[in-house]
């Protein structure tokens, strides 16, 4: 709603929030390989859940992964577990984020404009939880890009994927929207938020076939997802 005491700014979020729901809807279709998926970026916030092997592999960093400083965000309805040791925590202090990731998975470090840090499975390498960021001017919120649903039924369509479900939670202060989206090869949970003037996406894709044996971790992959990185 425009205030009739400050138009412009009105309308200038109003503008930014069409240009950020526009990036979304505009975001290109998963494309899929025998190498996994590929993402790209045409704008600095466009909004994909693809990912696609880089040759330079590092070492997984775990001393920023202090488990007694990773605090776990307030959620509802599901509750975080690290099943037995599956999981272990993961720390980006530079671009600001926290995790709980694959145990002995891959790790690959900055693919610039595609992913800020990845996680593959070794035997598997379709199956990856991926973390890219891009900057935001002026939105605090990812309520920004729109209502839950609609940003969900946009993003599912652009892509040619069904949306199976969305929900929201607090990780630490900040909104997070989550979908779990279901292509005609893969199946995928998206989590998107804001924080400091980014935009956070997380993915975590399988194959249909093998679904079913990383949807639980996943989800909880998803619900460790913090935008700090203390």
């Amino acid at each position: 709603v425009l205030s009739s005491n400050t138009p412009t700014k009105g309308l200038h979020n109003a503008r930014h929030s069409s240009m950020l729901a526009f990036a979304l809807i505009a975001a290109p279709a998963l494309q899929l390989s025998a190498r996994g998926p590929v993402m790209g970026i045409s704008q600095a916030i466009s909004m994909t859940a693809a990912s696609q092997p880089c040759r330079r592999e590092m070492l997984q960093t775990g001393a920023a992964a202090v488990l007694t400083a990773f605090s776990l965000p307030a959620f509802a309805e599901e509750t975080f577990n690290r099943m037995a040791g599956v999981l272990e925590p993961f720390t980006d202090v530079q671009k600001g984020f926290k995790l709980y990731k694959p145990v002995a998975w891959n790790q690959f470090d900055t693919d610039p404009g595609v992913y800020d840090v990845k996680f593959q499975d070794v035997i598997e390498p379709f199956e990856t939880v991926q973390v890219s960021t891009s900057p935001v001017s002026s939105a605090t919120s990812v309520s920004a890009l729109g209502d839950l649903e609609a940003v969900g039924s946009k993003f599912a369509k652009s892509r040619g994927a069904e949306l199976l479900s969305t929900s929201t939670r607090d990780a630490d202060g900040s909104l997070c929207y989550t979908f779990e989206l279901k292509g005609e090869q893969y199946h995928e949970y998206l989590l998107l938020t804001i924080n400091r003037g980014k935009l956070y996406r997380l993915t975590t894709i399988a194959s249909n076939k093998r679904w079913p044996k990383r949807a639980e971790m996943y989800k909880n992959v998803v619900l460790s997802f913090v935008p700090k990185g203390f």
